[in-house]
Formats: structure tokens, C-alpha cells, sequence
């Protein structure tokens, strides 16, 4: 009795990705205005005027994959993926006696807020169609933009007591708000 060895299946190829896009929003930002000064000061000491310029953004990532087209088939169909992201940044700046302002490096941190979407074009549409302007990419940037905006005060103020005020209180310093001039 003879077995016949099945043939190996041909490994299939992996999706080719045809176009990718990415785009950023800012939807939110507000300078927040305090003063740096030592815990233990002397009363004389004014401290440091510092600016903490916040803003949030929502990144767009778009990628289009196909299939590798087989040469006794139709042309296999467009898969369009995007992923937006919201992001917060933070660049704090300090002010020199002559009121000039000098600004440190940017902190960027991304947030949870996340939105995911798929969709196979139709045959009929290129690869170019898989962009920010499709409906339902405009839509889900647009709708975690707004979700993002309208809770902006709130994030902006939680990464100021969350974050910021425990790393200059390490170092010795407090943190108060001040009055925008």
C-alpha cells in the first residue's frame, strides 16, 4: 500500500497595503497661567511665572489593503481601516524678567478615547477612495473630536493635578494659579 502525499497548500500571501493617510485635528486649547514657587521661600521670593499651553488633537490613521489579485479572478475588493486617536499635549513655558517666554520640550500623552472602523470598498473604487473625506471616516473623526472638545476643561485641569502638581511638589516647588495679566 502506497500513500500519496497530500501536495503542501501554497502559503497565501498576506494583504498588501495600497495607501495609508493620517491627519491631525486640534479640537481644544487653553494656556493655563501659574506660579512656580519653593515650599519654603523666602516671602520676598515672587517665584516663577510659568505658562502650561495645553491643547488636544485627534490623529486620523487611514491604510488600504488588497489581496494579491489572482490571475483567474476578479480583482479583489479594497479593504479601508482607520483608526483615530485622541491625544493630549502639554508644553510648559516659563517667563524671564524681560516678559520674554521660553517654552520646554512638549509632553504628549494619548488618551483612551478611541474610534475603530472598517468598510471593503466596492469593486468599483480605487484605492484612492479610502481617505479622511469617506463618510464614515469624516464621521468618527468628527464624533471623537466633539466628544474630546466637550470634556477639554476637565482633562486639561486632571493632568494639571494628576500629573503635573505631584512632579513639582518631588522637586520641592509648589504650583499656584495666577491670573492671565
Amino acid at each position: 500500500m502506497f500513500f500519496q502525499v497530500p501536495p503542501t497548500p501554497t502559503p497565501t500571501q498576506p494583504p498588501e497595503v495600497v495607501r495609508t493617510e493620517s491627519a491631525y485635528l486640534r479640537v481644544a486649547r487653553k494656556d493655563v497661567p501659574i506660579l512656580i514657587s519653593r515650599e519654603k521661600a523666602a516671602p520676598k521670593d515672587p517665584g516663577e511665572k510659568a505658562l502650561i499651553r495645553y491643547q488636544l488633537f485627534v490623529r486620523t490613521d487611514i491604510e488600504a489593503r488588497q489581496d494579491p489579485a489572482r490571475p483567474d479572478g476578479p480583482p479583489p475588493p479594497v479593504h479601508c481601516q482607520w483608526v483615530v486617536t485622541s491625544y493630549l499635549e502639554r508644553e510648559p513655558c516659563f517667563e524671564s524678567i524681560t516678559g520674554k517666554l521660553a517654552c520646554a520640550e512638549s509632553y504628549t500623552v494619548r488618551l483612551d478615547d478611541t474610534e475603530r472602523g472598517h468598510e471593503v470598498l466596492p469593486l468599483t473604487e480605487e484605492a484612492t477612495a479610502c481617505a479622511l473625506t469617506r463618510p464614515g471616516i469624516a464621521a468618527a473623526q468628527a464624533g471623537l473630536g466633539a466628544i474630546v472638545e466637550a470634556t477639554a476643561d476637565q482633562r486639561f485641569a486632571d493632568d494639571l493635578e494628576r500629573r503635573l502638581r505631584p512632579t513639582y511638589t518631588r522637586m520641592g516647588l509648589k504650583a499656584a494659579m495666577r491670573p492671565l495679566r
